[in-house]
């Protein structure tokens, strides 16, 4: 078994800021690690496992092809860009 890493770890192993991981697991789309102590500090500890769940997520949220949205495609008015 590999050796567990932190939060940040984990969010640059998966591709994703640690802000969106932080998202995530407060809106109850990924089942963050237990809390433990390790130097006077609460951290997460992601096992293997933790991150290749995470991995699936994001799999699952930022598939191939999605694009932009309709709403925000520029339009050219002359010789200037609007949106």
């Amino acid at each position: 078994m590999a050796k567990p890493c932190n939060t940040q770890r984990a969010a640059k192993a998966a591709g994703i800021s640690v802000m969106t991981l932080h998202r995530w697991i407060v809106a109850k789309r990924l089942k963050a690690p237990r809390l433990r102590i390790r130097n006077g500090r609460a951290v997460r500890l992601w096992s293997t496992a933790d991150l290749n769940r995470l991995s699936r997520l994001k799999q699952e949220i930022y598939c191939k092809g999605r694009g932009r949205k309709k709403g925000y495609e520029s339009k050219q008015c002359g010789t200037r860009w609007c949106l």
